[in-house]
């Protein structure tokens, strides 16, 4: 299963950035330099840029401070995707939090994801916020299909147009509701 959500998470993640508005700074298919630098001193390795990180080191960092942090070898394959796309997004302990949260539910973790994101800094939001709710809505599919207990997954964007903010995500059952708002 692992490699199936690295997969996923790198379709995310990309190639090398450093927007100015990304508080975790320079990242390159979603490590970031500080995590790199921790991991490289971990192995007794200088110091080198993010830019530079191989694909080996990107498959072992996400292995043994992400997938194995959060315990995701234990948990049902949906959970443990929806878990590892958090901690890589939004940190480990953040995704220990949602995970307790969540009572073994990943339409839970991903509701607790959405209000999560919504209640981030509202500039964070207006930068980032589209493609959170593109990648949360990919996120939703593939737990779907892993999970197999949903027919289709609801999307999480509103007639087509921009992404509307957030005002309300919660399980029913088998099933994601949310409540969006449009400024008008």
């Amino acid at each position: 299963m692992f490699e199936r959500a690295l997969a996923f998470v790198l379709r995310w993640e990309g190639g090398y950035s450093d927007h100015p508005d990304d508080p975790g700074g320079a990242t390159n298919m979603g490590i970031t330099q500080a995590t790199y630098d921790a991991w490289r001193k971990s192995q007794g390795l200088p110091p080198r840029p993010v830019r530079d990180i191989r694909r080996d080191e990107v498959e072992a960092i996400y292995r043994s401070r992400y997938w194995a942090a959060i315990g995701a070898d234990k948990l049902p394959d949906a959970l443990a995707l929806a878990a590892f796309d958090l901690a890589v997004h939004s940190g480990v302990a953040t995704a220990k939090w949602a995970l307790s949260e969540a009572q073994g539910d990943w339409r839970r973790l991903v509701a607790w994801r959405m209000r999560y994101l919504a209640s981030l800094r509202p500039e964070l939001w207006g930068t980032f916020g589209r493609g959170w709710i593109r990648r949360v809505s990919a996120l939703i599919d593939e737990c779907a299909a892993l999970d197999g207990t949903l027919e289709v997954a609801t999307k999480l964007i509103v007639d087509g147009g921009l992404p509307a903010p957030l005002e309300r995500a919660r399980v029913v059952r088998d099933k994601l509701y949310t409540r969006t708002r449009r400024d008008t």
